[in-house]
């Protein structure tokens, strides 16, 4: 009999709260260091730091930082946007017959706005010496000239990571509630997953920086109001840190 099993993405709206802190997320990237390797350390740092989707990090090359001591950042340009499309033509009804997909669509080739990077954030030092060793592509393949490793290796890394966290580190990062969806629990734990680096880059800016919803939209270049909604959590600590008294009460 063939067994099948049922796929559940993993939602930021449903399972990402707020920034967790930078002290989990140094101990999360260190370990990877030291169970994997300086590559997989940087990679997770990168992934973090620009907040991109995998595909679109692991097609940055050297040239794409700009490095200014001087203002203490620095500045990403040309980084690319993979999540574009143009519709062509829209199907009919029995070409759509089953499916979900409506048009048919061609990516467009875009890249971000310059966005920048402060150069005191902890997980700096890592992405520095990695771009210090990178001729060209930060993660290329080992089998294919000038491409970078895919997204197969990405997700594969990811899951072992999640593998070697410890319980109290996976609490810190909240990846200790039940996997629950649409009421019915699916596993015990949430796993670690790679747009989760998303979404706490954007949560972090949100706590550390006092990012506006208009300011996520310029960082990540994003075209609509609702995704920066989606990504821009605070949690009941950064609401409770808004609510300190300014009267008192009678």
């Amino acid at each position: 009999m063939t067994k099948t099993r049922s796929y559940y993405r993993l939602s930021v709206k449903d399972f990402v709260e707020a920034w967790v802190g930078w002290t989990p997320i140094t101990s999360l990237v260190e370990i990877a260091g030291e169970r994997f390797g300086e590559r997989e350390e940087a990679f997770f740092s990168t992934l973090f730091l620009t907040g991109g989707r995998v595909s679109e990090v692991l097609n940055l090359r050297r040239s794409n930082f700009e490095v200014r001591r001087e203002e203490g950042l620095i500045v990403v340009r040309n980084m690319l946007l993979l999540k574009r499309y143009k519709k062509l033509r829209q199907l009919k009804a029995t070409e759509g017959e089953g499916s979900a997909r409506k048009w048919v669509t061609q990516r467009l080739q875009k890249t971000r706005k310059p966005f920048p990077i402060q150069l005191q954030e902890p997980l700096i030092p890592k992405l520095l010496s990695w771009l210090d060793r990178s001729a060209d592509l930060l993660f290329p393949s080992p089998y294919r000239t000038d491409k970078p490793l895919s997204r197969f290796w990405a997700y594969k890394t990811v899951r072992k990571l999640d593998v070697a966290l410890p319980a109290n580190l996976k609490e810190s990062l909240g990846l200790n509630k039940p996997f629950v969806v649409d009421g019915m629990q699916v596993d015990d734990a949430l796993h670690l997953w790679l747009h989760w680096f998303r979404s706490q880059r954007a949560s972090q800016l949100v706590n550390d920086y006092g990012f506006e919803v208009v300011d996520l939209i310029d960082y990540f270049s994003w075209e609509h109001y609702g995704t920066a909604l989606t990504y821009a959590r605070r949690g009941w600590r950064g609401l409770a840190s808004k609510m300190q008294p300014t009267a008192y009460y009678v």
